[in-house]
């Protein structure tokens, strides 16, 4: 049985170098579909994703496995480190910013509402 995912043509038993072929062709139009702003990027990918889930889910689970582990892999292979952006800056926010922002809106509150009412 031979299925077609975005022009390529799987069967049973897959072939390595398709599914390298498709996660990089997914990985190109998701590319180019980054400067269209009609594209919701994130229907679009859930859309290349069912494609391939439509395919995996007749396959026994040790190849289902396998296809996976090829296509995510290649994925993670293609995938652009963002240097605007790293990992770790995702920390959180600080105590101190916290406590500077509660104080600002402190002197606001009390230099708008309370001295007003007191003098």
């Amino acid at each position: 049985m031979i299925t077609t995912i975005d022009g390529f043509n799987f069967g049973i038993p897959f072939d390595r170098n398709d599914i390298i072929a498709l996660a990089q062709y997914h990985r190109q139009q998701l590319d180019e579909a980054v400067f269209h702003q009609e594209i919701h990027l994130g229907d679009y990918c859930l859309a290349q994703r069912k494609r391939v889930y439509d395919y995996t889910r007749q396959l026994d689970p040790e190849l289902k496995a396998e296809f996976y582990r090829i296509y995510d892999g290649e994925l993670l292979r293609l995938a652009d480190e963002d240097d605007l952006h790293p990992a770790d800056a995702e920390g959180g926010l600080s105590y101190f910013a916290i406590g500077v922002t509660l104080l600002l809106i402190a002197f606001i509150l009390y230099f708008a509402f309370v001295r007003a009412l007191t003098s």
